[in-house]
């Protein structure tokens, strides 16, 4: 296979692995945020508080999350 052949098939590991870590990166903030809100307005703790025990979840939730939304939206 020629090298001029092979730069016109699509990448389709890197546009996955890209899809991935987009949603990876979108997924994490935006989980460590609403857990962290969630568990402040529900409980009496202090923003601090909140914030520490939402952190292990909220990055677990953003990476499974983001990770499965940027792969579902790399599928054709």
């Amino acid at each position: 296979m020629d090298v001029k052949e092979r730069s016109q098939e699509p990448d389709y590991d890197t546009r996955f692995g890209r899809a991935i870590a987009r949603g990876i990166l979108f997924g994490v903030p935006l989980m460590l945020v609403g857990l962290t809100l969630a568990i402040w307005i529900i409980t009496d703790n202090d923003l601090a508080d909140s914030f520490a025990t939402a952190f292990l979840p909220g990055v677990l939730l953003g990476v499974f999350g983001g990770g499965f939304a940027g792969m579902a939206a790399a599928m054709e």
